[in-house]
């Protein structure tokens, strides 16, 4: 991966965005809603909204048009050259660069554009994989109360998998040997970062357990629970993707601005959600997940769960943004990279904290994840799989390329 200085402030902005997004999330699920003051923490009351966290999240996003809008400006005032990569699909970047270059590259004619541009009524296409990602994020937010910070991240390393075997059933693709190879090596790595959360939460419970609970049974229980619903989580998100490819193939639109609209209905989506949820569960279950007024109240009063969601909005979208942008100006394989180390941040942070607790086996676990998944992306090259990778080279580019 090779990053000179002009990217080195982008890999800096996603990996700190990247980062306060989980370490966020997790510090609003271990605030304190109810029976503070009770000196016994296992009758502490913990703020426990999934949805509410998934609400926060889509208007983060929503807020990329904003920002897809203000690159637009300073594109058409100052130059499109800086800008243009950010708010232009990749067909209108390449028309643009043709033209702009002084007669050296003759530019494409409109004909040689075959996809058409994702607009008007067309946008709402983007609808479906959105609902995918609210089950998928939902999920994951209900996973991460469960889950320590840094298991929670591992965890989401499974959506290579999914998205791998998901795209063979639905797009026809072909997985060749060496990501065969790297789809098991991920599978042996995942089960050994849950197994070492389990033994982990056996212990006593730490900083970081929203539920606290001397019983080790339950303890290691609820970590199932967790890692269950981390990986039950990426099956939807690997839909979303690939849903994206299925119907969307045959159009463009600017990355941003379809993080954007994502965001604009995901955001309506949960809106028209959280009421159908409360009237149907929440209100035979008082203060549980889907109990709005409850919600509501914990949002609105508790200073330790309002402020964290408006830093989260900010860091949501500057994430995507920075994600965007490194994506546009290295490489797609190099996220790999710095998702790992956002991985490495996130677990220094809890350990620091007291959130966590260092356990060997984690360490074994995440060292496999992270080499299957650099030898599925094509960051690593064992050389008994090089014929396979000659193959690949010809065919399409990597399945995954995720932003989120």
């Amino acid at each position: 991966m090779s990053i000179n200085r002009n990217n080195v402030g982008l890999v800096i902005g996603m990996l700190v965005a990247g980062t306060a997004n989980t370490v966020i999330s997790k510090y609003q699920d271990m605030a304190c809603v109810n029976n503070c003051d009770n000196p016994d923490p296992k009758t502490h009351e913990h703020f426990e909204q999934p949805i509410w966290q998934t609400l926060n999240m889509f208007v983060g996003e929503t807020l990329c048009l904003v920002v897809a809008s203000v690159c637009a400006y300073l594109a058409e005032k100052y130059g499109r050259a800086k800008w243009a990569s950010l708010v232009l699909d990749d067909q209108e970047e390449e028309f643009l660069v043709a033209v702009e270059s002084d007669g050296l590259v003759d530019p494409p004619s409109h004909t040689d554009i075959k996809k058409k541009k994702l607009e008007g009524i067309k946008v709402l296409l983007l609808w479906l994989p959105t609902l995918c990602d609210m089950t998928a994020s939902t999920l994951m937010n209900v996973g991460l109360i469960y889950c320590a910070a840094s298991v929670y991240q591992m965890l989401r390393g499974a959506l290579v998998i999914f998205t791998g075997l998901l795209s063979i059933i639905f797009l026809g693709r072909r997985l060749l040997a060496f990501e065969w190879f790297a789809l098991f090596t991920i599978v042996v790595g995942i089960a050994t970062v849950g197994l070492a959360s389990v033994i982990s939460k056996k212990d006593a419970p730490l900083a970081g357990d929203s539920e606290p609970d001397s019983d080790e049974a339950i303890q290691a229980a609820k970590a199932i629970l967790g890692i269950f619903l981390v990986l039950f989580a990426q099956i939807f998100t690997a839909t979303q993707f690939v849903v994206e490819e299925k119907f969307l193939s045959g159009y463009h639109i600017a990355p941003l601005r379809a993080v954007g609209y994502e965001g604009l209905f995901g955001t309506i989506s949960v809106l028209i959600a959280m009421p159908i949820l409360h009237f149907t569960v929440g209100v035979s279950n008082p203060g549980s997940y889907f109990d709005l007024n409850a919600g509501w109240e914990q949002v609105k009063n508790y200073p330790q769960v309002w402020i964290p969601g408006i830093i989260m909005l900010f860091s949501i979208s500057s994430f995507n943004f920075f994600g965007i942008s490194v994506t546009k100006t290295i490489c797609a394989t190099s996220r790999s990279t710095i998702d790992s180390c956002r991985t490495l941040f996130i677990w220094a942070i809890s350990l620091y904290l007291g959130w966590e607790k260092f356990v060997p086996l984690q360490v074994v676990g995440f060292a496999m994840l992270v080499y299957g998944t650099f030898v599925f992306n094509g960051v690593i090259e064992p050389h008994v799989f090089a014929p396979n990778r000659a193959v690949r080279a010809d065919e399409n580019q990597p399945l995954l390329n995720a932003n989120a």
